[in-house]
């Protein structure tokens, strides 16, 4: 019985040597993060909140804006700044109405010139008519 007690003893101490060999050392693991290193990196708890693939699938992609203007293309645009001098609707509105009465004023001048030109027009057909008239009498 002694002997097959050593023989089990002599296996350990090689599957214990096999395992030493394979085994890291404390100066192997001397480079490796300690608990220290590693406390301020965040934990799952921390990144639960943070978006997945799955939350940003419908986001647009750089592709789906490759068609939408740049601030380059921008550039050469009017913008309020260069506006602000225009007229606005309100202006235009105003602007029409004062034509319109400008206009109306003209038309009522022709009217009323129309009526002396056919005023004079009588006139003159009637002096026409009593100059013919005194030539005959004399």
């Amino acid at each position: 019985m002694d002997n097959g007690v050593f023989e089990l003893l002599e296996k350990l101490y090689l599957e214990v040597q096999e395992i030493k060999v394979d085994m890291a050392t404390k100066e192997d693991l001397k480079d490796f993060a300690t608990k220290e290193d590693l406390k301020d990196f965040a934990t799952k708890e921390d990144l639960k909140d943070f978006a997945t693939k799955e939350d940003l699938k419908d986001f647009a992609t750089k592709e789906d804006l490759r068609d939408f203007a740049t601030k380059e293309d921008l550039k050469d645009f009017a913008t309020k700044e260069d506006l602000k001098d225009f007229a606005t609707k309100g202006d235009i509105e105003l602007l029409a109405d004062e034509l319109h009465v400008e206009i109306q004023t003209v038309l009522d001048e022709v009217v009323d010139l129309r009526k002396d030109l056919n005023t004079m027009e009588i006139l003159t057909t009637k002096n026409a008519f009593d100059i013919a008239k005194l030539k005959s009498i004399r």
